[in-house]
């Protein structure tokens, strides 16, 4: 009885969160393309400033590591597992958002470290999962 309702339970959250997560790419995406848009119209030149290059790449990014976030929603709603691959991919894609929009000027080094080693070790996860899978 309570594993029916957990399941049930489950189902009606994730179910939840994908509604919810597709609402927010799609606002994110609409956010993304007026911004774009927005850039391109006070631009009198065809050089875009690098600030507002990497405001909307910072933008962009925030909508992929959305759609990676759908990806594992919809892998938890059919499999009823988490697939650890995914969620260090997204992971590592969120952190190549943080790095994207890092300000250097005030960034401290421990900071520019801290980000290094995550980098690294997310990789090193990506490549032990991949091996893994493959045996």
């Amino acid at each position: 009885m309570i594993e029916r309702f957990a399941a049930a339970f489950e189902r009606f959250t994730v179910g939840a969160l994908v509604l919810l997560l597709m609402a927010t790419i799609l606002f994110g995406t609409a956010i993304v393309g007026w911004s774009l848009l927005q850039d391109l119209l006070h631009t009198r030149e065809l050089v875009a400033e690098p600030k507002a290059l990497f405001e909307v790449f910072g933008l962009f990014v925030a909508v992929l590591v959305g759609v990676e976030l759908l990806k594992i929603l919809r892998h938890v709603m059919i499999s009823h597992e988490v697939d650890t691959a995914l969620v260090v991919e997204t992971a590592l894609i969120a952190l190549c958002n943080k790095v994207i929009t890092l300000n250097l000027a005030s960034a401290s080094w421990t900071t520019l470290l801290a980000i290094a080693a995550l980098i690294v070790g997310l990789a090193a996860a990506i490549l032990a999962l991949g091996r893994l899978r493959a045996t």
